[in-house]
């Protein structure tokens, strides 16, 4: 008899390679004590995906390409299990992932917490549990990429959603959940991340090409937590403002970006500085953010 389900909604876009390597991997951890369904929901790919000749896997093709966000949103609304593991396509299901789930997660799944993470390497979170705050990130308590298994019921309930962006932006949920109902969050990998995806979104060339979409994650950051960081995270608060005006100037829309730099709590040399950079040409200005990514590391 089975007495753990699990559903694992992994969004794709032109990705057959990775996409199939990632539901190889969730395949291998079905067995007779709990049952895994996969849900495939293709992104609008313009490269076709192979057909999943497989039991339990659930295949939708979206209208129209509109970003991780929207993808998951209905990976998570096909799903037949209560609980829900989202899967990037580029990663795999580490070994007795279901099996340690089941052991974790609570036997009601009424329980208050709509979403639970576990940490995508033990160095993300020092602690082997912690009940996670939105103080706790934006203090930076923990670090990197953690894993989300939801409760399904409880999530959709609350509204919440990922943000419908094709930069991500996912932290912007994390927040919300955490600021009202906090994340319950381990330091145990479900997940073993790949490095040979061509580009990951989160990757400085990404972000010089999708910088419109950064700039809108900067403006909702501010808008649902601008006065709050303002007042309790000030550096936190410079730090978004200067991401706004860097994607601004990035989306070439220099004039605004200087009405932005005028508001804006960034000291008075960073000020001068990006004011300099604004009557840049273009191509320098994408230069000089390359030359600063880099450096960075």
């Amino acid at each position: 008899m089975n007495n753990f389900t699990l559903s694992v909604v992994i969004a794709t876009y032109n990705r057959p390679e990775l996409v199939v390597r990632a539901v190889n991997s969730v395949i291998a951890e079905r067995n007779a004590k709990h049952t895994i369904e996969i849900i495939v929901v293709d992104d609008a790919s313009t490269t076709p995906l192979p057909k999943f000749e497989t039991e339990g896997l659930v295949y939708h093709r979206m209208p129209v390409n509109g970003g991780p966000g929207p993808a998951r949103m209905e990976g998570i609304a096909l799903a037949n299990a209560p609980w829900v593991l989202i899967l990037d396509d580029d990663d795999t299901l580490e070994p007795g992932t279901a099996d340690y789930l089941e052991k974790i997660l609570p036997l009601d799944e009424n329980a208050s917490h709509p979403v639970y993470q576990f940490a995508i390497t033990a160095q993300n979170q020092k602690e082997k549990y912690q009940l996670i705050t939105f103080d706790d990130y934006v203090n930076k308590k923990i670090e990197g990429d953690f894993t989300p298994v939801f409760n399904k019921k409880i999530f959709l309930d609350t509204g919440f959603r990922y943000p419908e962006n094709r930069a991500g932006g996912e932290h912007l949920l994390w927040w919300k959940i955490a600021e009202k109902f906090g994340i319950p969050s381990y330091n145990h990998p479900l997940v073993r991340v790949s490095d040979d995806a061509a580009l990951r979104l989160t990757h400085y060339s990404s972000q010089i090409k999708k910088s419109v979409c950064h700039k809108q994650l900067a403006e909702i950051a501010l808008e649902n937590f601008g006065d709050k960081l303002r007042n309790n995270h000030p550096q936190e608060f410079q730090r978004i403002n200067l991401a706004l005006i860097t994607y601004t100037l990035l989306s070439n829309e220099p004039q605004q970006a200087r009405n932005y730099l005028k508001k804006s709590p960034l000291g008075k040399k960073l000020k001068i500085a990006l004011w300099s950079i604004s009557w840049l040409p273009q191509p320098l200005i994408k230069k000089l953010f390359l030359i600063y990514r880099k450096n960075q590391g």
